[in-house]
């Protein structure tokens, strides 16, 4: 996949090119399937497929206070949508002059005129221009008065509602990793470098490796059975995000113990995916009763990955 930031300097690499526009955040199914028509369609008539978005979302520089927290980060999302199969990207800088673009003129001037696009599929609930003047119905009208092939690609429901960035943001913050996997079509994942922490895990006899995470968005505080990869070799681990509420002064973590041996992590890129919550985090009595949880966690988890696991009861309320 070829990067660019602007449409001079990419115009000149494409060749009848089929487009999509919009954040693309998290490139949940919804995404997928806008993405999926846009590579069917280039392959039929030999033309570029082209991915335009924006960098960083509106919100944040209209609206800070407003702006959503990203399902994905930056390398996340270009590594998200080169792996889809998309031969140009376009990155737009989001500036405040760009916001005073009219959505007319964003559709005459830069998809027509500037990118030279045959071809524009976008979702359902696409909103474009100056203030979102504009929507799905008036791309497609605009483009038609251009000879601009254009069309709306169906929305894509998962368990009775409309797959969305919201959506599954709000599941993950409820902690519903396992909602979130469906919706996206694959784990949640944050992604860092490996931090020395406070060695706590290790005095209980349970080592972690923590994560300085890059990810805006974090799953809800608790225990969840995971993946870690570090350098492509993917660990089965268990999880925990929170303060560790059994000690005092402990800080706020997120802290995988991995149920093989990796070896030295300090310093290393890791991703952790979640892929199920086991409980919620729970402040115990005494450090030897977190440890007999630990166990129960760590055993519920190789359930898991043998296929043998089964969604825990509620879990005690803590003391």
């Amino acid at each position: 996949m070829k990067i660019f930031d602007d449409i001079p300097t990419l115009r000149a690499h494409l060749k009848a090119p089929v487009a999509t526009v919009g954040n693309f955040d998290g490139l949940h199914r919804g995404h997928q399937a806008i993405v999926a028509t846009v590579l069917n369609r280039s392959r039929a008539t030999g033309g570029s497929s082209l991915l335009v978005t924006f960098d960083p979302h509106p919100l944040k520089v209209l609206a800070p206070e407003r702006a959503p927290r990203m399902l994905a980060t930056r390398r996340q999302k270009l590594a998200l949508i080169e792996a889809a199969g998309i031969e140009f990207l376009l990155v737009l800088p989001f500036t405040v002059e760009l916001a005073e673009v009219p959505a007319e003129r964003f559709v005459r001037g830069h998809l027509a005129g500037g990118l030279g696009v045959r071809e524009v599929y976008v979702g359902a609930n696409f909103n474009f221009g100056h203030g979102r003047e504009g929507n799905a119905d008036l791309l497609v009208r605009l483009c038609g008065e251009l000879g601009i092939r254009a069309a709306q690609v169906g929305e894509v429901r998962c368990l009775g509602s409309l797959v969305s960035s919201s959506r599954i943001r709000r599941a993950i913050q409820a902690g519903e990793v396992e909602l979130a996997r469906e919706l996206l079509g694959r784990p949640y994942v944050l992604e860092g470098a490996v931090i020395h922490g406070e060695s706590r895990g290790a005095a209980l006899g349970f080592p972690t490796a923590n994560l300085a995470t890059e990810n805006e968005l974090v799953p809800q505080d608790g225990v969840y059975v995971s993946e870690a990869v570090i350098d492509g070799a993917v660990h089965p681990a268990v999880t925990n995000i929170g303060g560790r509420p059994t000690f005092a002064g402990a800080s706020f973590a997120v802290e995988s113990h991995f149920l093989d041996s990796p070896g030295d992590l300090y310093g290393r890129p890791l991703e952790v995916r979640f892929l199920a919550r086991l409980r919620p985090e729970l402040k115990f009595d005494s450090p030897r009763a977190l440890v007999d949880q630990v166990r129960r966690d760590i055993q519920r988890a190789r359930d898991y990955f043998s296929g043998r696991w089964e969604p825990s009861p509620p879990a005690p309320a803590g003391h």
